[in-house]
C-alpha cells in the first residue's frame, strides 16, 4: 500500500517534516517515492507552516495513495481533495486558482502582495518649465602639439 506521510528532518528541539509518498513498509525516514511538500511546525505564521504541490497530491490521491491522519488533516485544512471520477487531477479548483496574470509566491501559492505605490513626484515650478534652454558653448578643438 502507498501512503502519503511525513518524513522527519531537522534537529533536536527544531523539527521539520517533508510530506512524501512512501511504501507503507519503508521506515519513517526511509526512501521516498516522491516528495510532495513540507511542514514546519515552529513557523509563527500559520499560513506559511505547510506547503503542498497540489497537482501532485491530487494525482497520488487519484491513484489510491492513503494519507496518514495528520497529513489528511493538513490536506483538509488546505481544501485538497481526491478528484472526482472523470475529473482531471491536474486541474486546480477555482477557489485555489490565482487570478490570471497574478504572480504567485513559492510559499503560499497565492497572489503576491502588491508593492506600495511611490509618492507622486513634486511638480517643477512653472517658471522653470517655460524658460528656454540655453545652449552650452561649443568646445574648441585643441591644437595638437607637434613632437620633434
Amino acid at each position: 500500500m502507498v501512503k502519503i506521510r511525513m518524513k522527519s528532518f531537522g534537529r533536536r528541539h527544531r523539527p521539520f517534516y517533508r510530506i512524501c509518498v512512501m511504501d507503507a513498509r519503508t521506515p519513517r525516514d526511509g526512501r521516498a517515492i516522491e516528495e510532495l511538500g513540507w511542514y514546519d511546525p515552529l513557523v509563527r505564521n500559520e499560513s506559511a507552516r505547510e506547503w503542498f504541490n497540489t497537482p501532485r497530491v491530487r494525482y497520488w490521491l487519484s491513484v489510491g495513495a492513503q494519507p496518514t491522519e495528520k497529513v489528511a488533516a493538513m490536506l483538509k485544512r488546505h481544501g485538497i481533495t481526491k478528484p472526482a471520477n472523470g475529473e482531471a487531477w491536474d486541474s486546480v479548483p477555482a477557489e485555489e486558482r490565482p487570478a490570471p496574470g497574478a504572480k504567485t509566491t513559492h510559499l503560499t501559492g497565492g497572489p503576491a502582495p502588491k508593492p506600495k505605490a511611490a509618492p507622486p513626484a513634486p511638480e517643477a515650478p512653472a517658471e522653470a518649465a517655460e524658460a528656454p534652454a540655453e545652449a552650452a558653448p561649443a568646445e574648441e578643438p585643441k591644437a595638437e602639439e607637434s613632437q620633434a
